[in-house]
């Protein structure tokens, strides 16, 4: 499986490469700084490892290799960013606009003695914890709409809120009681989307101050008996489906799970999470091209 999901990536790395034009004082292109990388996250490797022309195959191993300096110095560079972006749109395809997209966030948990100082503490995995959080907003195409990596305290309705602005289109954005604000319901309507999320207490008043309008029809589609048909509760039920989709980006060999003890300070958390979703939506297209042809 490793090697089809490297030939996947290459092929994403090989046509992205043809689009751009090569920097003439670039010893290494973009596109080798890239599978350096990709090797790396892919063995869960740190990326000197990735740097030595042993630690690959015959097939796989770039002609020249660079060190671990130039790798550290060029992935800080804006087209390092600018090829993972070029080339999540590769893996995405065709990409459609789906009418109902989800949000939720992803502890990704530290040892309490780390001395990240990017890390904060903040509500891990049912515990106070310390580390990063993955902000994902997903459809049903092979990369989420959205992501964003961030301190384990930041708020997700704040992070919801920005990567939405961002996604476009419209429809309904689905998801758990932790985004129940009429501020998110009034900012998502802005953004021609209808917040969908269950309240805290089921059946409670809604008090005296003012609530959102959007607010107020997502409490009649998901209560009774204002309840007049079954979509609201249809429709909310295709919400644990990014909890699958956190669970496939984790249950494979070079998925997801903790993040290694190289991956410290936040832009190198977010290279490494950023690789893992990249091979993800790799595996997914060798998935769905195996049920085409079955």
């Amino acid at each position: 499986m490793d090697l089809q999901l490297w030939s996947e990536l290459s092929s994403a790395i090989s046509d992205v490469q043809q689009q751009l034009k090569p920097r003439p004082r670039d010893v290494h292109p973009t596109s080798r700084v890239i599978r350096v990388h990709l090797w790396s996250v892919l063995h869960d490797r740190p990326t000197y490892w990735a740097c030595e022309p042993g630690n690959w195959s015959k097939s796989t191993c770039p002609d020249d290799l660079p060190d671990q300096s130039t790798m550290s110095r060029r992935m800080r560079r804006d087209d390092f960013q600018d090829f993972l972006i070029r080339m999540s749109k590769r893996l995405n395809g065709r990409g459609k606009q789906w009418l109902m997209k989800i949000v939720d966030g992803k502890p990704l948990e530290l040892s309490h003695n780390s001395k990240d100082p990017d890390a904060a503490w903040g509500r891990g995995v049912s515990r106070t914890a310390r580390g990063y959080k993955l902000h994902m907003i997903h459809s049903g195409n092979h990369l989420p709409d959205d992501f964003v990596i961030t301190p384990l305290n930041t708020c997700e309705k704040q992070m919801a809120a920005r990567m939405i602005k961002r996604v476009g289109g419209g429809g309904y954005l689905l998801a758990d009681g932790n985004f129940d604000a009429s501020w998110l319901f009034d900012h998502c309507n802005t953004h021609n989307y209808q917040l969908v999320c269950p309240r805290a207490k089921v059946g409670a008043g809604i008090g005296h101050h003012p609530q959102s309008p959007q607010r107020l029809r997502a409490i009649d589609m998901l209560e009774a008996p204002a309840r007049i048909n079954s979509f609201g509760p249809r429709l909310y039920c295709r919400r644990s489906d990014i909890e699958r989709r956190f669970s496939n980006l984790t249950c494979f060999g070079g998925g997801l799970t903790v993040l290694p003890p190289w991956a410290r300070r936040i832009w190198r958390v977010r290279r490494w999470v950023w690789g893992k979703i990249l091979i993800d939506a790799a595996r997914d297209r060798i998935h769905q091209k195996r049920a085409v042809g079955a």
